[in-house]
C-alpha cells in the first residue's frame, strides 16, 4: 500500500471546497499547499520527529548549520566517537575563551550548532535530535506526521482557504472542527499502556495520629500508698 502524499491531501481539501459550491475549488495550488503547511506547523508540537544528523568538521570552525528548519531539542552529541555535553547559554556567554582546549561541550543558539574548544579537521560529529516536521514543497512529498492527523490537516486548510476568500463563517466553522480534531490527537498521543504508569492519587491514606495529651498534676503520692 503506497503512502499518502501531499497531492492526496490537496485533493481532499479541493473535494471539500467543491462540495460547498461550484466556485469553491478555485484556489491555487500555492494557497492549498501553504494551508497544509500551516496545519502541519501548528501540529508540530504534537508530532516532533526524532532524527540524527552527522557533521564533518573543518579546522578551527566552531559554528555549523544543522540543516533542519526547526530543532526542538538535542538529545545527545558525539564528537569523534566521544559523548560531549551541552551547556546553558549564560555559561557560554561568560566564557572568555571558546576555541581552545579539547572539544567537550556544545551549545545550540537558535538554529546554529556551536562546538566549544579547538576543532580539528575531518572529525565526525553525530547528533540525535527532535525537530519539527519538514515543510512540504512538492505534491509528491510525504508528510512526516501520522495519517490519523489528516482530518485535522484538511479542516485547518479549509479554514485558511475560506479566510483567504473572506468567508469568515465557514472559516470559523472548519477551525472549530480543527480544534476538536487536535484535542482528540493530543489524547491519542499518550499510549494506553503509558497511561497505566502515569502518577495517580492514592485512595487510601494513613489516619491522622492523635497525640495523647499529658496532664501534669501536683500529686505528691503517685503510688496511692496510705501513709
Amino acid at each position: 500500500m503506497s503512502r499518502r502524499t501531499v497531492e492526496d491531501l490537496m485533493k481532499r481539501v479541493r473535494e471539500e471546497l467543491r462540495a460547498e459550491g461550484p466556485d469553491s475549488a478555485g484556489y491555487s495550488d500555492f494557497i492549498v499547499l501553504d494551508a497544509i503547511n500551516f496545519a502541519i506547523a501548528d501540529l508540530s508540537e504534537v508530532f516532533p520527529v526524532r532524527d540524527t544528523t552527522t557533521i564533518t568538521t573543518s579546522a578551527d570552525t566552531n559554528n555549523y548549520t544543522l540543516g533542519f528548519e526547526s530543532v526542538y531539542n538535542i538529545v545527545k552529541v558525539e564528537y569523534d566517537g566521544e559523548t560531549i555535553t551541552g551547556i546553558p547559554l549564560r555559561t557560554y556567554l561568560n566564557l572568555t575563551i571558546k576555541d581552545t582546549g579539547p572539544v567537550n561541550r556544545w551549545i545550540l543558539w537558535g538554529q546554529e550548532f556551536i562546538l566549544i574548544g579547538k576543532v580539528e579537521a575531518d572529525k565526525e560529529v553525530t547528533l540525535w535530535v527532535t525537530r519539527a516536521p519538514d515543510k512540504l514543497k512538492d505534491k509528491g512529498d510525504i508528510p512526516e506526521i501520522p495519517s490519523y492527523a489528516d482530518e485535522a490537516i484538511v479542516a485547518y486548510a479549509l479554514s485558511v482557504c475560506y479566510r483567504e476568500s473572506r468567508s469568515f463563517d465557514r472559516a470559523d466553522y472548519y477551525y472549530r472542527i480543527y480544534v476538536v480534531q487536535k484535542s482528540n490527537i493530543l489524547r491519542r498521543g499518550v499510549p494506553q499502556r503509558q497511561k497505566e504508569f502515569l502518577p495517580q492519587m492514592s485512595d487510601s491514606y494513613w489516619k491522622p495520629v492523635r497525640h495523647s495529651r499529658r496532664t501534669v498534676t501536683s500529686d505528691t503520692n503517685p503510688g496511692g500508698v496510705i501513709k
